[in-house]
């Protein structure tokens, strides 16, 4: 559930076809760097009903510059934190960016279907389709995420064949220092 989101921003390398400038993976790296609170919101399976968590992130680019390390920090009752990380890479030549769990070590691929840029590349918005599974069942996979100044936004949708997409999960946050956006 978590991993989508791990590796949604860093895509847009050489794919981005920008409203108002081109981005490249350092730009989409520099606005996701940093730490951010927010909330997970999913859809629980077997109640269909939705759940929120407290939902800390931090990322954080690794040694070689050629990816991003997320660590996410969930609030799953008085007693129970969850922390979970991946590894966000970008072959910016396909468009596609892919994201390894470093929990179980699973890797999910998507392309870029739409990417852009707007105010100064400070506005930046992404569309990321593939597949994957749900209840060991195939799905397709539609993710759009948005970043802003402060506000990072993922939306994860998936669908079985012939049907329509669903809200599967998603993620709202602000970043902790406001002050260190706009790098």
């Amino acid at each position: 559930m978590t991993k989508v989101l791990l590796a949604v921003a860093l895509f847009a390398a050489g794919s981005a076809v920008a409203q108002s400038s081109v981005l490249d993976r350092d730009q989409i790296y520099a606005r996701l760097v940093g730490e951010w609170t927010g909330q997970l919101e999913y859809r629980d399976f077997s109640s269909n009903e939705r759940v929120v968590l407290p939902t800390w992130l931090e990322v954080k680019t690794t040694a070689d510059g050629r990816a991003v390390q997320f660590t996410y920090t969930y609030d799953d009752g008085p007693t129970k934190t969850v922390t979970e990380s991946s590894t966000n890479t970008i072959d910016p030549a396909s468009h596609r960016f892919t994201i390894t769990s470093d929990r179980d070590h699973s890797t999910d691929t998507y392309q870029t279907e739409e990417a852009g840029a707007a105010g100064g590349a400070r506005r930046m918005k992404f569309v990321l389709t593939g597949t994957g599974k749900e209840n060991d069942k195939p799905v397709d996979v539609r993710i759009v995420l948005s970043i802003d100044r402060n506000l990072y936004r993922f939306t994860k949708e998936t669908r079985q064949s012939g049907q329509d997409f669903l809200f599967r999960d998603g993620y709202t946050f602000t970043r902790r220092d406001p002050g260190q956006s706009g790098r």
